[in-house]
């Protein structure tokens, strides 16, 4: 099958969950805020707009620019976290069968922690194929389609806002953007809400159950 394949990291092919999450509680203390549970701070969780996610949890606007600073440097300093049992299976079969030039790796992390982590991970030749927007997806998405507007771009992402950036692309023109929403334990939004999204725009968006479904894409069953 002619596809191209994007691949989310945090959420969809690694653990990430526990290591946000501890961060974030860490600096409510030190900026003087009360914890929260961690079912309130998933349910909020995006990528597009960080000032929107910390003001949802309650954070003022005053202290968000401060916040967001210090997120990015405290979890720079925490191990990268563990790729998902599976994950680089599936990320291999995807280059034996599509090649290294259709696959793509889309994350708002700094492209120096996707060094240590694929580093770590034996991932380093995919380094070439990363793209890093310090928030929000949808303008790479967008212009990575674009370059072949006949080939499906499929996006594999754990969060509501992944969804809504391939919508945003698909309506800056990429219509053959397909965006495919894990719903398992590791993703950082509840498959509810994905459910949700993915009910009011069935046209491009489906939904995956686990890594090891992630093949049905370019291999439907």
């Amino acid at each position: 099958m002619d596809i191209r394949v994007g691949f989310d990291l945090d959420g969809t092919l690694y653990e990430t969950r526990p290591v946000i999450f501890s961060v974030d509680q860490r600096l409510r203390t030190v900026l003087g805020y009360p914890q929260i549970s961690e079912e309130r701070y998933f349910s909020q969780f995006q990528t597009r707009d960080w000032r929107k996610f910390y003001s949802n949890l309650g954070i003022a606007e005053s202290d968000i620019d401060r916040i967001i600073q210090l997120f990015v440097s405290e979890f720079e300093r925490v191990e990268p976290p563990l790729m998902l049992p599976g994950a680089k299976e599936v990320i291999a079969q995807a280059e034996a069968e599509l090649g290294l030039n259709s696959l793509y790796f889309i994350t708002n992390d700094p492209m120096n922690r996707v060094k240590r982590r694929f580093q770590r991970d034996g991932l380093e030749h995919f380094l070439t194929r990363v793209d890093t927007p310090f928030q929000g997806k949808a303008k790479e998405l967008h212009r990575l389609a674009m370059q072949h507007p006949d080939i499906p771009f499929a996006y594999i992402g754990d969060l509501v806002s992944d969804g809504e950036d391939c919508l945003e692309a698909r309506n800056r023109g990429a219509e053959n953007i397909q965006f495919y929403a894990m719903l398992h334990q590791y993703a950082l939004n509840t498959a509810d809400s994905m459910r949700a999204f993915i009910e009011k725009h069935p046209a491009f968006a489906k939904t995956l159950n686990s890594v090891q479904d992630i093949p049905v894409i370019w291999s439907p069953q």
